[in-house]
């Protein structure tokens, strides 16, 4: 498809004033901005007035409770996709409140149109256990954070594993980063497969790092796909190489396997150097100095 304008899809549950700063990076008149507000977000949309002069900006709604792992997650992301393309756009990239652009959005929009028609997704071999949290039934799939809630999921998967009794049989699941930039074509595809989405994950457990690579891997997406490294072994990453779905992302120093690590200003010569196009993540409690620095250096160059 030959659009020009893309779309943002923003996923926002915190920090107010880091938020405002990512929508003045993507405000530019090639950019349409869609944004889903966490229902248990100390904010809404009229607090993020004004951020926005160039671009069209539309708040989803109503607001999802959006839990850690759980199908909330994918439900946002597909009301997010449902309402962007309502309009035809070049690409749809999805974004945390918490990410930000490390490239100008010349700079941005010239990439895409050296790589018109592609697929960008960072997908990863998928570990044999990881298939239980899709394949066998989740009791209570957006409250597994919660004591009880874990206990008792806990408890009916390993009677259910006992029995052999799977779900989601016969399906050919694949593994991928939740963060994208998908076509015009893929984006239509993954909204009217909602249905489908719907009863295979709706009792799952963390189903946003399986259903978009699951959708692109058996359909003829696939073979748009802009990783080359798809499904080979993957080591510590290179923290300068471009990934797959053009985030730079540094697991290597994360607090945990599910918490990547947090940039500072420290970091500032690994962010210019990096050929990725978004860097995730930054908290303004943790350095607020490198959010500030970003700012001005894109600011200033245009």
């Amino acid at each position: 498809m030959n659009y020009e304008k893309h779309a943002y899809l923003i996923l926002a549950h915190t920090h107010l004033r880091q938020l405002r700063t990512l929508l003045s990076l993507l405000d530019d008149p090639r950019n349409d901005i869609y944004i889903h507000i966490d229902r248990k977000a100390p904010f809404s949309a009229k607090d993020l007035e004004g951020c926005c002069v160039r671009s069209a900006v539309q708040f989803v709604e109503p607001r999802i409770s959006v839990h850690w792992g759980g199908p909330s997650v994918m439900r946002a992301e597909l009301a997010l996709l449902k309402a962007a393309t309502a309009t035809p756009h070049a690409y749809y990239h999805l974004l945390s409140g918490q990410d930000l652009p490390i490239k100008t959005q010349d700079e941005i929009h010239a990439f895409f149109q050296a790589h018109p028609d592609r697929e960008f997704l960072q997908c990863w071999l998928m570990e044999a256990s990881y298939t239980d949290r899709f394949t066998y039934y989740t009791l209570f799939p957006e409250n597994n954070r919660f004591i009880l809630s874990k206990k008792l999921n806990k408890l009916v998967k390993d009677i259910l594993m006992r029995l052999g009794a799977r779900i989601n049989r016969g399906i050919d699941f694949h593994l991928s980063s939740q963060w994208f930039s998908i076509t015009d074509g893929f984006a239509r595809y993954v909204v009217s497969r909602e249905d489908w989405l719907e009863q295979v994950f709706g009792h799952t457990s963390v189903p946003d790092e399986v259903f978009m690579a699951t959708l692109l891997w058996n359909s003829p997406f696939k073979e748009r796909l802009f990783d080359a490294t798809l499904h080979q072994e993957q080591k510590a990453a290179d923290r300068k190489a471009l990934s797959g779905n053009l985030r730079l992302i540094d697991w290597t120093r994360g607090p945990s396997v599910r918490h990547p690590w947090t940039f500072r200003e420290e970091d500032w010569d690994l962010l210019m150097a990096s050929p990725c196009l978004w860097a995730r993540k930054f908290d303004q409690r943790v350095d607020a100095d490198v959010i500030e620095r970003l700012e001005k250096h894109l600011t200033s160059t245009l």
